[in-house]
């Protein structure tokens, strides 16, 4: 069974030689790697925390110095999206992405290069025109959620099916992304350690520890262990330390907040419920699942909670980080790439998974954000198999050298505060929810559940219809049975 990150913990021993096999130009993609036998120690490997294998299996080709292009975004401070640098760093997230490519490149003979686009409409843009024009500017791309589903549902990409050398199985591909966003059985949409940015993208709560002492709040890192850590009582806590700081009255940004979020919290909130808005069926298709008296319920119960103006921030993404960084607030939930942003930060901070709804949720669900960036392969890609070997490698080596840098050696460690986050990571990383209806936010209905004065039991049967034929808009594009 998987174990979230934990296995990242322990530096993976991953040998990275290949096992023989024919070149698969010759039996039309037929051969299978395991038929030709091995090439020198590539014994598999497995720790206790993840079964899955570590041995990577492509063929033994090289590609005479071809340039392989990944397309991705520029870095954003909540999503540290590069591939590619050109020399090393001293910076230890580029120094290990760096180094990557390099053992790539020996390896197979190739160059790495990366060109970017703004996050989202830019990036989606530069990847439509090479497909539209047919011209395969660039082997894989990566972009966030929103416009990755944009490009899914306008047919633009092939599934990850098509890349034979491309393994869903073996330890380096994110597990939970591969499992919740299939459509149709296919895979269009993945993530891994090829990347930094399914990492960085995962919904938690930063807290203030001086305003748990000054305030004689319980240990909110207890309240996890204990399973404690609800939604009543975040608020419970929240609203002992609201103070009105400037003396006028009113909760303004001159005071000390309960809470600080923003609008991505109420997906995130209905997901640590365990509830989505599009769930997969045994067929592979996506129905809606929100039209239930539960959803209802808890959508009423989280509406009450980012309605509170009485302790809840007023909806500004900006003043979550000031409020964090001036100790104005108890409680503020952002994605875990804040982490770093804060490290120079004066006021003592920790980091909880998200809360649960009741204690009878069995799991820390932690929602992965819009922002998260997962990989694509576009149409006017012609050459499939050397893009799959590349891309298998990437992400084999990513899991070897890559990950433990970033989770291990920097995010558990260096800008975390104390041993208790480090051990709080494991937890967020340990059950990633990905809704296809927040990303695909079909009928809009994403959209219109984003606002504490929505009704689910009204929206619902307006939106059924729409969301359908939506839907099976989506499978006509990707050619799939509805």
């Amino acid at each position: 069974m998987k174990k979230a990150l934990s296995f990242l913990l322990a530096l993976v021993m991953l040998l990275s030689v290949f096992a023989a096999c024919s070149d698969p130009s010759d039996d039309n993609g037929t051969n299978d790697t395991n038929a030709g036998g091995e090439v020198g120690d590539n014994t598999d490997s497995a720790d206790d925390s993840d079964e899955r294998s570590t041995k990577l299996e492509i063929p033994e080709d090289t590609y005479n110095d071809y340039e392989f292009v990944i397309l991705t975004p520029t870095v954003v401070t909540y999503n540290y999206s590069l591939c590619d640098f050109d020399e090393p760093s001293d910076d230890p997230y580029e120094n290990a992405i760096y180094e990557r490519n390099v053992a790539v490149e020996e390896m197979l003979q190739i160059k790495i290069s990366e060109q970017n686009g703004t996050l989202g409409e830019g990036t989606y843009n530069l990847f439509k025109t090479s497909v539209d024009a047919n011209t395969g500017d660039y082997d894989i791309c990566f972009n966030n959620m929103q416009y990755s589903c944009t490009a899914t549902g306008a047919g633009l990409c092939y599934s990850i099916e098509e890349l034979h050398y491309v393994d869903l199985d073996k330890a380096w591909w994110n597990e939970d992304c591969s499992e919740q966003l299939a459509i149709g059985g296919q895979h269009y949409m993945i993530a891994g350690d090829i990347a930094l940015s399914d990492k960085e993208c995962i919904w938690a709560v930063f807290f203030i520890k001086e305003l748990i002492t000054a305030n004689n709040l319980e240990n909110p890192y207890e309240l996890v262990k204990n399973n404690q850590w609800t939604w009543d009582k975040m608020m419970e806590m929240a609203t002992t330390a609201v103070y009105d700081a400037n003396g006028n009255s009113k909760l303004d940004s001159g005071d000390t907040f309960g809470l600080c979020t923003h609008s991505e919290n109420y997906a995130a909130m209905w997901q640590s419920a365990g509830l989505k808005l599009i769930t997969i069926d045994e067929d592979g298709v996506p129905r809606m699942s929100w039209d239930t008296e539960e959803f209802v319920t808890v959508f009423e119960a989280l509406a009450a909670i980012m309605g509170n103006a009485e302790c809840v921030s007023p909806e500004d993404d900006k003043f979550i980080s000031t409020a964090l960084m001036q100790g104005q607030t108890l409680f503020g939930t952002e994605v875990v790439a804040h982490v770093r942003n804060y490290r120079e930060n004066d006021h003592d901070f920790g980091i909880l998974p998200f809360p649960k709804y009741s204690t009878d949720v069995e799991t820390y669900n932690s929602y992965i954000a819009v922002s998260s960036c997962v990989m694509t392969v576009g149409l006017d890609n012609d050459e499939l198999y050397r893009t799959s070997a590349i891309t298998e490698a990437l992400a084999a080596k990513g899991h070897e050298i890559l990950t433990p840098v970033y989770y291990d050696g920097q995010l558990s460690s260096k800008f975390a505060r104390d041993e208790e986050s480090g051990e709080m990571l494991d937890i967020i990383f340990e059950h990633r929810s990905y809704d296809l209806g927040v990303f695909f936010d079909w009928g809009s209905a994403y959209s219109a559940l984003k606002d504490y004065e929505a009704s689910p039991a009204t929206l619902a049967p307006k939106l059924t219809k729409k969301i359908g034929k939506e839907i099976e808009n989506t499978f006509e594009k990707l050619d799939l049975v509805f």
